[in-house]
């Protein structure tokens, strides 16, 4: 997940783009700016918000990084262009989840895979969850094990997410077993 550097502390409500504080919202926003929403084009939406979208070959286990440039006050992605599209995908969602959710405390993120395994911060969560929430919203996901396939990689493929992404969001929801 992400190194964090402090800046100055805001209310814990307090987002950078005033609305956009759920994936529900941010969603709602992309409708709105005619971006894809099956799959989410996560690219475009990035675009949309105003931050710049760097994919380069990252070192060791990192997935990515939002920083803000202290020159321009500009927002820039890195996204580890080893890594496969739909591990891509969730690290960018990740990162506008920090973008919304925490850019008003922090001016860094760094993520790296090995930080992924639950035992993170807050802050970590939050982004982790925003993301699941932002590529596979509930009602297209319970929509889509009802009406198509319970089988986690048809679910995956469907989403354009990892199969270890599709089994942490069924657990969210409630959903049990190998097939859900």
């Amino acid at each position: 997940m992400a190194f964090i550097r402090q800046k100055m502390e805001q209310p814990p409500s307090a987002s950078i783009i005033p609305g956009l504080n759920s994936p529900d919202e941010l969603i709602l926003f992309a409708k709105n700016k005619n971006i894809c929403l099956e799959p989410l084009d996560v690219s475009k939406l990035t675009q949309a918000l105003g931050i710049i979208m760097r994919m380069e070959p990252l070192q060791g286990d990192e997935s990515g990084s939002l920083k803000k440039n202290k020159k321009t006050g500009e927002w820039v992605m890195t996204i580890n262009s080893l890594h496969h599209p739909h591990r891509q995908r969730f690290t960018i969602a990740h990162e506008i989840g920090h973008y919304l959710k925490h850019s008003f405390k922090n001016d860094f993120f760094e993520d790296q895979v090995f930080f992924r395994n639950g035992d993170t911060n807050k802050m970590e969560t939050e982004a982790n969850k925003f993301a699941a929430e932002l590529l596979m919203p509930e009602p297209e996901f319970r929509k889509y094990i009802s009406e198509h396939s319970a089988s986690v990689s048809d679910i995956a493929e469907h989403f354009h997410v990892s199969s270890m992404a599709v089994r942490v969001r069924a657990k969210q929801l409630g959903f049990q077993g190998h097939n859900l």
